[in-house]
């Protein structure tokens, strides 16, 4: 399935030295720059942020999809709150580079989404669907496990590296609900049915604390395969306006 291919093509990458230093005894995993991956910024889990920010994506129609914006234009789109969801780059299924810039206001945290498979259900697949006795729960994670094969990954904020970046993988808690703007079906998943329906995440997100004004820089690299597309080296770089 389309779906379960295109987002972990996604490559991000660094922010800024520059950013709010937590208090010494913040949860920051060695990544003072990253709130901890255990933590709860904003009275939610980085499992809720990750869920939350695929709500968003799917919620945005094709023509002002920040996924399916190379250039940046439209990552404002849906932007609420205080958490600023910094989406992926649709790319081709081919090893590469892209860049993208985004201008972000002032203290707002922000989510790299890095790479991710969305599993939504039902699919028109007959046989997509938990065995008997297993929870939709249950098989779903077993499902996106199939797809979600991240070998490596390099995260830097302006040249400074994000440590042990493979532990920043979500799946999760609990089955939450999606729903996909109707224009996102022939596009980025045929198992959208334009009504709220189940989903499960599972990938790799970075959640920033906010950066000083002015200009930064992340950069990710990956390397992993793709279902059955072979092993793919992506490099992202994004660009980003802190006003």
């Amino acid at each position: 399935m389309y779906k379960k291919l295109c987002t972990l093509l996604i490559a991000c990458g660094v922010m800024s030295s520059a950013f709010a230093m937590p208090p010494p005894d913040a949860d920051h995993d060695g990544n003072p720059m990253l709130y901890g991956r255990h933590s709860r910024p904003f009275d939610k889990s980085i499992y809720g942020w990750a869920d939350r920010s695929i709500q968003w994506l799917y919620a945005q129609p094709f023509d002002k999809n920040p996924f399916f914006d190379q250039t940046g234009a439209n990552c404002g789109v849906g932007q609420d709150g205080p958490v600023w969801y910094l989406a992926p780059i649709a790319s081709p299924m081919m090893s590469g580079s892209l860049t993208r810039s985004c201008t972000i206001p002032r203290d707002k945290a922000i989510l790299l989404m890095v790479g991710f498979v969305s599993d939504t259900y039902p699919c028109p697949d007959p046989n997509f669907g938990p065995a008997p006795g297993q929870s939709l729960y249950d098989f779903l994670v077993a499902d996106s496990k199939k797809y979600m094969m991240m070998m490596s990954l390099n995260v830097t904020l302006d040249g400074r590296p994000i440590h042990d970046a493979l532990d920043y993988q979500y799946i999760s808690e609990n089955v939450f609900s999606v729903k996909g703007d109707p224009s996102l079906q022939s596009s980025f998943d045929s198992c959208i049915t334009t009504s709220w329906q189940p989903d499960l995440n599972n990938g790799y997100y970075m959640l920033f604390r906010p950066l000083s004004p002015g200009q930064h820089t992340i950069v990710r690299t990956s390397t992993g395969m793709m279902g059955g597309t072979g092993m793919m080296t992506m490099t992202y770089t994004y660009y980003l306006t802190i006003k």
